[in-house]
């Protein structure tokens, strides 16, 4: 069984955070000319991986994530909100000092996810050719040309692939919508998000499976994943070598489907242009490795990986003591966040924070530092 489980997914990315940190403190460009003129030690172009293997979310234990506005705040994308309303009324509060008076923040992050505004001004004979793609007639003007619109869901389209066709290259969704960026109350830091999707061999096929089994069964969870564990750890833990080896070889696709195992991995990647290391990048990271998981649980695919890529990736000059608390702490080996979702979720709609277990997360006390704004 040592083969099929190797290493310990949760600790490798405390480690691919904490590496970011580090560089960052050690080797930090200085900036006082910075958006909040707090000023920052930063670096350029910075890439980190976070395994996603066995149900695992890259929720670090040098620090404390705080999970109920994490998972309130996914919902809020989800729904395609741009008023801090719903987040107040679920107890969340960290969008309000850019919100309006009124609670908008202009047409942020859901509202491109899920209602790009696509406006055009056609003549008629162009309308007929294009009305197939859901455009409705809003006027006309006075030469006989129209004004349509329509609304593009991004997120769905990504979901219709990933169900349809797999491995298209166009599984790509952004929030940086150059017609609106200056009716934002701030402009999307994460903008851009992309699903990658392959069919598995039997044997990674396999691993994948029992790693997620192992976990959820180490938290009594009843799950397809958990009952193929309970049949493979026997077949693993009383094989000898020669009976591993006749296992491994005779393994086919058709008896993993006989315990519905998904045939096909996803992995996903994040483009951030600000990098709030200390404060945004733990959240970032935890959040869009939830969408992962949830994509992969409604298309039929498990989740393998999530790479998060930083354009200006800083730590504020007034975290240097929360950042210096977190670097003397070791991080916690038997931190294992995974995250569950109800078996009745199929669709993007079913999201609901309250509906999504995180099991398994140990940290240290959460470091305190103010947010820059």
């Amino acid at each position: 069984m040592n083969e099929i489980v190797e290493h310990n997914e949760a600790m490798l990315n405390d480690s691919s955070y904490r590496d970011i940190v580090i560089e960052l403190a050690q080797n930090g460009y200085s900036s006082a000319l910075d958006r909040t003129g707090v000023g920052t030690v930063g670096v350029s172009f910075i890439p980190s991986f976070y395994s996603l293997i066995g149900g695992v979310i890259p929720m670090i234990s040098g620090k404390a994530v705080n999970v109920k506005p994490l998972v309130v705040e996914l919902e809020w994308y989800f729904k395609g909100l741009t008023n801090v309303r719903f987040l107040n009324e679920n107890g969340v509060k960290i969008w309000n000092q850019w919100a309006d008076e009124n609670g908008e923040l202009g047409p942020v992050y859901g509202k491109q996810w899920r209602k790009w505004r696509d406006t055009r001004v056609v003549t008629n004979e162009e309308y007929q050719h294009i009305k197939h793609r859901g455009y409705v007639v809003d006027g006309e003007l006075t030469d006989g040309r129209l004004a349509i619109t329509r609304e593009i869901d991004q997120l769905q389209r990504i979901v219709d692939n990933l169900c349809n066709d797999p491995e298209n290259r166009r599984n790509i969704m952004s929030a940086w919508n150059v017609g609106e960026l200056e009716d934002m109350e701030l402009p999307p830091c994460h903008f851009a998000f992309g699903a990658w999707s392959r069919e598995l061999d039997p044997i990674n096929r396999l691993t994948m499976a029992f790693k997620t089994g192992i976990n959820h069964l180490e938290h009594g969870l009843e799950s397809k994943y958990a009952a193929f564990a309970l049949v493979v750890k026997p077949i693993l833990e009383e094989a000898d070598q020669d009976s591993y080896s006749r296992f491994i070889d005779g393994l086919t696709h058709t008896w993993l489907d006989h315990h519905n195992i998904p045939r096909r991995i996803l992995n996903t990647g994040m483009v951030q242009r600000s990098v709030d290391t200390f404060v945004g990048m733990p959240f970032n990271i935890a959040g869009y490795s939830i969408i992962t998981h949830f994509l992969a649980h409604i298309t039929d695919h498990m989740a393998g990986n999530f790479t998060h890529f930083g354009f200006d990736v800083h730590l504020y000059n007034n975290h240097e003591d929360g950042v210096n608390t977190y670097l003397e702490r070791e991080d916690i080996p038997e931190n294992n966040p995974i995250v569950v979702f109800p078996n009745s979720w199929r669709e993007l709609d079913d999201f609901n924070w309250q509906g999504i277990s995180i099991l398994g997360y140990q940290s240290h006390p959460w470091i305190k530092v103010p947010v820059a704004k």
